[in-house]
Order: C-alpha cells, then sequence, then structure tokens
C-alpha cells in the first residue's frame, strides 16, 4: 500500500470516528442538531483556505452544504 492510500484511508477512519463520536451525543440528546451546526460553524469561521480566512456567508455555506450533511442525518419531512 503506497503513502498516499494509507493516508487516504486513514482520513476515512477518522471521519467515521468524528461522525460517530458527534452522533452518539445527538443520540442522547446532549447535543441538539443545533448544537452541531453552531459548533461547525464557529470552527470553520477559523479556516484558512486558499490564504484568507473564510467570510461569514462562505463558512454558512461550507457547513450548510458540506459540514453539516456529514455529521447531521437529514430530518424526516
Amino acid at each position: 500500500m503506497s503513502e498516499n492510500q494509507t493516508l487516504t484511508k486513514s482520513g476515512e477512519t477518522t471521519a467515521l470516528i468524528l461522525r460517530a463520536l458527534v452522533a452518539k451525543p445527538i443520540e442522547k440528546n446532549v447535543l441538539s442538531p443545533d448544537d452541531v451546526e453552531a459548533l461547525l460553524l464557529d470552527t470553520a469561521g477559523g479556516f484558512d483556505i486558499d490564504g484568507g480566512k473564510l467570510t461569514p456567508e462562505a463558512t454558512r455555506i461550507i457547513v450548510k452544504e458540506d459540514l453539516a450533511p456529514l455529521f447531521l442525518k437529514p430530518k424526516s419531512e
């Protein structure tokens, strides 16, 4: 296995662990989906992408479209 394959596999494992880590408190009603979104917004706001910090609007878009769906199950209709 090459180094890149190892890193990819490790990244996938890390992502699974992080999702499970967030899912447990949600299942136990310790964290609400809104709490998770707020934590993601707070964290993503400090991201330095392409040499600069994200604007508040870019942060909201990244959280709503990319990050939140990774951690939250779709709300049932």
